[in-house]
């Protein structure tokens, strides 16, 4: 397989992805009636943490999508590998002066 065929499939099947960060935690809701609060117990939450233009931002992920936001990170972290490949296949197509937008 040439790298430019390479490049082709390589893009034509990539998957939703995002970079970041998905953690749990858990924090106190603040209300005097909540029991859950009452018993000194925690409401757990979960954070997504990532980067826009070099800055870092934070964004509650409602529990429901946490599934999905969590298979987008895996898919980047799936595909970042092959991304350093086909950096690799780019520089190799540059130098022979294959390089096609």
């Amino acid at each position: 397989m040439t790298p430019a065929t390479r490049k082709k499939q390589f893009l034509k099947n990539l998957p939703d992805l995002m970079k970041g960060c998905l953690s749990l935690t858990s924090r106190s809701c603040g209300k005097p009636e909540c029991s859950t609060c009452q018993r000194g117990e925690k409401h757990p939450m979960c954070i997504f943490t990532f980067s826009v233009k070099g800055k870092k931002k934070r964004t509650t992920i409602p529990p429901k999508l946490r599934k999905q936001v969590q298979k987008l990170l895996n898919n980047y972290y799936h595909y970042r590998d092959l991304i350093e490949e086909l950096t690799d296949v780019n520089i190799q197509l540059i130098k022979k002066g294959e390089f096609k937008e």
